[in-house]
């Protein structure tokens, strides 16, 4: 996979964290429709659906390639997670789908061993949604 590519033709990217309780958060990049979809597990009365700005939308272009995320994607799917992730002690688990242009999919997730570099990835959910993403 040519990820330099593949994160330019991300049409929908899809992540969740959330505790074993099923406590947790969930966003959705609609990236086609422009729209951010925003789901609190912990209160239901925090959800909110709303566009990207242009400003989140360029954050966002610039922000995910940098997170690594389809590499380190790509590396869980193939059972690489000492060399992608870390054991934590965080109870919980995260999810994260992406449907690129072409309708393929890339689906990846894990209990208690989060992506070393996660927190570039929530840094620009918490930046583009305005919301903290981590688990209580």
């Amino acid at each position: 996979m040519d990820f330099e590519k593949a994160y330019g033709s991300i049409n929908v990217l899809e992540v969740e964290i959330r505790t074993f309780a099923n406590e947790g958060y969930a966003v959705k990049y609609d990236f086609d429709r422009k729209v951010i979809s925003w789901r609190d597990n912990y209160m239901w009365n925090n959800n909110f659906t709303r566009s990207i700005s242009t400003d989140n939308m360029k954050k966002i272009r610039e922000m995910l390639p940098e997170s690594g995320m389809l590499e380190w994607m790509n590396g869980y799917n193939m059972g690489l997670t000492d060399k992608y992730g870390d054991k934590t002690v965080i109870p919980g688990e995260w999810m994260i789908k992406v449907e690129f242009k072409d309708k393929t999919t890339l689906k990846s997730g894990a209990e208690q061993h989060f992506p070393k570099k996660w927190n570039n990835l929530q840094s620009m959910i918490e930046q583009t949604t305005g919301c903290s993403f981590t688990l209580r």
